[in-house]
């Protein structure tokens, strides 16, 4: 059986962090949606989104490229949506962003560079056997989660897709759980 290092507390804490810092912004955007509009919560996740990467880059004291490509095409997007009153761009970020990154993942191993292994090997020290593993899971996972964003968008009302929005952490959270356990080793 394998040592599975998650429920260290070091390693609880850093885990912990990073999702604070990846979900934040999308738990001020729920939020707000129910308490407000659409287009108010967008300009509050603009903001979350960019005291999120700002926290990211002073916590770990590098240029985080993730949460700048984040950052970026919310406050593309998100302008989008309130200076053109149309919800359908903060949606069509979430395509965008889950096409890119499973683009940028498989690319960056067809090149020989684990991009999540650069960017989460200092919380999670793995295997490159691993890493792999989990890339090629997490950039197939990103892939169902853009069909399942973009099917929303396009057949159910801005209300349902506000309803898969909130579903898919928790869906995300148990995903990327599921696939640390199996991916797991250590060199």
């Amino acid at each position: 059986m394998k040592k599975f290092p998650l429920f260290s507390p070091a390693i609880f804490k850093k885990v912990g962090i990073a999702a604070i810092l990846e979900f934040g912004p999308i738990f001020v955007f729920l939020f707000s949606f129910n308490r407000f509009h659409v287009y108010q919560a967008t300009m509050l996740l603009m903001v979350a989104t960019i005291i999120s990467t700002i926290i990211t880059y002073t916590h770990q004291k590098r240029l985080p490229y993730v949460a700048l490509f984040v950052a970026l095409l919310t406050i593309i997007f998100g302008s989008l949506t309130i200076v053109g009153h149309q919800p359908k761009f903060i949606q069509i970020r979430d395509t965008l962003y889950d096409i890119a990154f499973s683009f940028i993942l498989v690319g960056g191993l067809i090149g020989n560079v684990n991009f999540l292994k650069m960017a989460f090997h200092n919380i999670l020290p793995m295997s490159t056997k691993a890493w792999e593993k989990m890339t090629y899971a997490w950039a197939i996972f990103m892939l169902f989660a853009a069909a399942g964003n973009e099917y929303i968008r396009r057949t159910g009302g801005l209300h349902d897709w506000f309803q898969f929005k909130a579903a898919m952490i928790p869906i995300t959270v148990i995903f990327g759980l599921v696939v640390l356990y199996f991916s797991y080793e250590t060199d």
